[in-house]
């Protein structure tokens, strides 16, 4: 397999959080891209994860395979409408798709609730049934805490997982991908991880969710219910931008992308806000996540 082509990394979606609060660089909420060999990968599948891909140019028929970090809504919502659509679009052979437990939870939830339209597409246009395009498998982690563990492994591509500590939720997992010589790992959403830095050592990228301290009376203040137990729920289960910076100077990345941005409002935190955060800590290429960011390594 020739890697000197590159690998093409894509942040369909940037915003910590499930809301839409207006237009920015980072509205829509957690998914991305990766195209890697013949392989089209989608990595969780927030709001607009299917709009983004077509944005950014890439086919929904083409996509070969789908990984969910854990089971908030702004990094699953549209996966059953993502994996719908491809199928109304021509998709022809089946999308590997993997996540946590539970997963057949979330695919039936949603076939129950569109079995009218995917039974009458099946009879009206003749289309293969939906159930013969998604093949699924579920994470298990009977490591200890903190310890790598694979999930999926070809000639082409290497996936390994550690668990997160993102609190109250228990299996939710960082993601790294392997390809030849290249590595990416995704953070996922967490509170700072020590394990992090073994498990990202010498990526090519680090995509990990970042928060700005100067941004959560914010973040907060946009919630009309509930705001202490939000703020708590922020502090206890996100990464600093510094902490974030900490962890990609310890691993030796080439370069740390900020993504799952809490605030994502610019007019609050501004580019040159979260840098000078992650400047305190990592001094290595570093940039701040937009939708449609394309970066190639």
């Amino acid at each position: 397999m020739d890697y000197n082509v590159g690998i093409n990394l894509t942040l369909l979606g940037t915003k910590g959080g499930p809301s839409l609060r207006g237009k920015g660089p980072s509205m829509m909420p957690t998914s991305s891209h990766l195209a890697i060999a013949d392989k089209s990968i989608v990595i969780d599948c927030g709001l607009g994860v299917t709009s983004g891909l077509v944005n950014a140019g890439y086919k929904l028929t083409d996509i070969t395979h789908i990984f969910i970090t854990h089971y908030h809504s702004d990094h699953c919502l549209e996966l059953g409408a993502l994996l719908h659509t491809a199928w109304t679009a021509g998709l022809s052979k089946p999308v590997q798709v993997y996540g946590p437990p539970g997963l057949d939870k979330l695919w039936n939830g949603f076939r129950h609730m569109m079995t009218f339209d995917i039974e009458l597409r099946i009879v009206d246009e003749g289309r293969l049934p939906l159930d013969d395009m998604v093949a699924f498998h579920t994470y298990s982690d009977v490591n200890a805490p903190g310890e790598a563990f694979s999930i999926m492994y070809d000639d082409d591509l290497r996936v390994s997982a550690i668990k997160n500590n993102h609190p109250p939720i228990v299996e939710t997992y960082a993601l790294r991908f392997d390809a030849g010589d290249k590595a990416i790992t995704f953070s996922g959403d967490t509170t700072y991880l020590d394990a992090m830095i073994d498990f990202a050592k010498k990526s090519d990228v680090l995509v990990h969710e970042a928060m700005l301290s100067s941004g959560i009376d914010y973040v907060v203040g946009q919630t009309k219910t509930g705001n202490e137990q939000l703020r708590k729920h922020l502090v206890a289960s996100h990464t600093l931008a510094s902490q974030a910076g900490s962890i990609a100077k310890e691993a030796d990345v080439k370069c740390l992308m900020l993504n799952h941005l809490i605030p994502p409002e610019r007019e609050i935190s501004s580019d040159d806000d979260w840098l000078a955060d992650v400047k305190n800590t990592f001094d290595g290429h570093c940039l701040i996540g937009f939708d449609g960011l394309k970066y190639t390594i």
